[in-house]
């Protein structure tokens, strides 16, 4: 048990040392998927993102990094952004309910018009 407690907490430390210009460099390239949200608010996260294929698909915790909510011009959470290249082709944004009422299908099919994986 002991070295699994270890192990978390050496996991937990390294990501709270990641700058943020590092984090955003990582979703720069190519077809990428970042969900913006908070930690008080993790409960409300969109479910399975990570099976949406052809893209990358991150998490970005504004309160962990604040200078992300500046950089994705996040004004609610969770806020799901489709980028292409580092450029912004698709946002939705939660409402007053701090939910947002999207599922990783959605968001696929955004991917498959980029990718052209709906045309077969």
């Amino acid at each position: 048990m002991k070295p699994f407690l270890t192990i978390v907490f050496i996991l937990s430390s390294l990501s709270s040392t990641i700058r943020t210009e590092d984090y955003v460099k990582q979703w720069g390239d190519g077809i990428a998927v970042v969900q913006y949200n908070a930690v008080f608010n993790k409960t409300n996260s969109v479910k399975n993102l990570a099976r949406i294929s052809d893209a990358r698909v991150f998490n970005a915790w504004i309160d962990e990094h604040p200078k992300l909510k500046e950089i994705g011009r996040i004004k609610s959470v969770p806020t799901v952004v489709l980028y292409k290249d580092g450029e912004e082709i698709r946002r939705w944004e939660a409402g007053i309910s701090m939910k947002l009422e999207l599922s990783y299908r959605d968001v696929q099919t955004y991917v498959d018009e980029m990718t052209g994986a709906n045309q077969y």
